[in-house]
């Protein structure tokens, strides 16, 4: 089974494949033919108009974003000029360049590449627009577009005009071509209370005398910032928008709440104020912040305090600073996950399957409830493209294993073979970056602390789509490598068909 979106990330990763192999002719003129590195994903923001993917280029000096616009057959003819359009607004949005891709031919248009390659020509012969084709793919390969694509215009994009933008580039980050999740930061409960944050700012506004904070903490955002709103602040907003409304209500009622706040409990000596936040990352647990390790920040300012390192007034100042980031850090990976999975516009209101998820929700209070839980499934499988990191993880230990059943297995001294699970992680990154071109060519995450797909895999055993040991990981097998649910998968994908 697949859908747009999945079509979609297969023919753009396999388009940034050709130009990989083809510089020449799509980069001469541009930095050095053979040093550009190619990756397709994402728009990271969530800015109108939408590409349905972005192609990063990038060299040693230079990098590049084009946006991606994918028509199926079944989405008729009237989406020939649609593409168009958007390719075009695309380019005013701060592109690069633009690729549109067609089916072959439509029943009832022969030939719609070399249509739209006609009224480039005619209006615009300069403009950076490239136009491919596709045959049917080929889903039971690991590379479902492979040998399914032409190219219909491909001009140089040294030869092409710069579209003047009356704003400054808009385009934002690219991010990878599933949705971003972040281990410790995406909870689907972080999901649900975004969302009913803002189901409730839109009904009924933000009243901003319901968070209450300490006068010690206000008075250090007064002594960084004299003209600071204590508010927008704390939580790292700096609108009035649905979104920084909605953001607002979230940090301060459910993560940077009144009883989590104070950074001591006590002060003769100074202890720890261990107080969980109101977001449960699952039915029984709520999930920590600014304390519970030792190395926590609420940790190492009251260990300064007792030595006399610092002073209250100095501990409240760098408290604030760092809940001013961490509010950021926290914002960015919660919002762009649900744009992502399509609960949220991008007008920054919730769309009707977001509606669906927070009522599901709110029946029980959880979104750990079977429903819930099927509909967040569901949107990371076909919206958030899950969908096709499963199928380019099995399709790739599939031609693995076939070769070499033993692969990324050693056999211990009393003869039992154990599965080196990162060894096989890290070379699913390496061929996803070197052969698939869905991720980029990068060291190592966080200093080295990152393993390969770590959050992703993570995320899908909390979605429950990987079989899972006794101990609840992510199941992995000799001769298979990771055990992929994919009962699961089907039944989800076809419960968001009626959706």
């Amino acid at each position: 089974m697949s859908s747009h979106n999945s079509e979609a990330a297969y023919a753009s990763a396999e388009i940034a494949s050709i130009i990989q192999s083809d510089q020449g002719r799509f980069l001469d003129g541009i930095g050095t033919n053979g040093e550009w590195s190619l990756f397709a994903g994402r728009e990271g923001g969530a800015q109108w108009p939408l590409a349905d993917g972005v192609i990063n280029a990038k060299n040693p000096k230079k990098e590049l974003n084009f946006a991606f616009e994918f028509k199926r057959a079944n989405e008729g003819v009237h989406g020939i000029l649609t593409a168009l359009g958007q390719s075009c607004a695309y380019l005013e949005k701060g592109y690069d360049a633009s690729v549109m891709v067609f089916p072959t031919q439509y029943p009832s248009h022969s030939s719609p590449g070399a249509h739209v390659k006609r009224i480039i020509e005619a209006t615009a012969p300069d403009i950076p627009i490239w136009i491919f084709t596709y045959g049917d793919p080929d889903l039971s390969t690991t590379r479902p577009f492979q040998g399914k694509l032409e190219c219909v215009r491909g001009n140089p994009l040294a030869a092409c005009k710069t579209v003047q933008r009356i704003t400054p580039t808009t385009t934002g980050r690219v991010s990878t071509l599933w949705a971003h999740v972040r281990e410790g930061m995406s909870h689907p409960d972080a999901f649900y209370r975004f969302c009913q944050s803002v189901k409730v700012i839109a009904s009924i506004g933000e009243d901003y005398e319901k968070y209450v904070f300490p006068q010690d903490l206000i008075d250090a955002v007064r002594r960084i910032d004299s003209n600071a709103d204590v508010y927008k602040y704390l939580s790292y907003t700096s609108n009035d928008t649905i979104l920084d409304k909605a953001w607002r209500r979230l940090w301060f009622t459910y993560y940077f709440w009144p009883d989590l706040i104070p950074i001591f409990s006590s002060s003769s000596p100074y202890s720890v104020n261990d107080t969980n936040t109101r977001i449960r990352i699952d039915g029984n647990h709520y999930q920590k912040l600014l304390s519970g390790r030792t190395d926590s920040l609420k940790a190492t300012l009251c260990n300064d305090l007792n030595n006399g390192n610092i002073t209250e007034e100095e501990a409240w100042m760098e408290y604030a600073k760092k809940v001013r980031g961490n509010a950021h850090s926290y914002r960015e990976v919660i919002d762009s996950g649900l744009y992502h999975i399509g609960f949220l516009s991008p007008n920054g209101d919730l769309t009707e399957l977001g509606y669906k998820f927070v009522d599901a929700c709110e029946r029980n209070d959880s979104p750990y409830d079977f429903l819930p839980m099927e509909i967040l499934r569901a949107a990371f499988l076909q919206n958030g493209q899950y969908a096709a990191l499963l199928h380019y993880i099995f399709k790739l230990s599939e031609e693995k294993f076939d070769k070499d059943l033993f692969a990324f297995s050693v056999e211990k001294s009393n003869g039992i073979r154990q599965f080196k699970q990162n060894d096989y992680l890290d070379w699913l990154m390496d061929h996803f970056a070197n052969e698939l071109h869905i991720a980029q060519k990068t060291t190592l995450r966080a200093g080295g602390t990152r393993k390969s797909l770590q959050a992703e895999i993570g995320y899908l055993n909390k979605l429950g789509l990987v079989r899972t040991t006794h101990n609840g990981f992510a199941a992995y097998r000799i001769g298979t490598g990771l055990c992929i649910d994919w009962p699961k998968v089907e039944t989800s994908l076809q419960f968001f068909n009626t959706l």
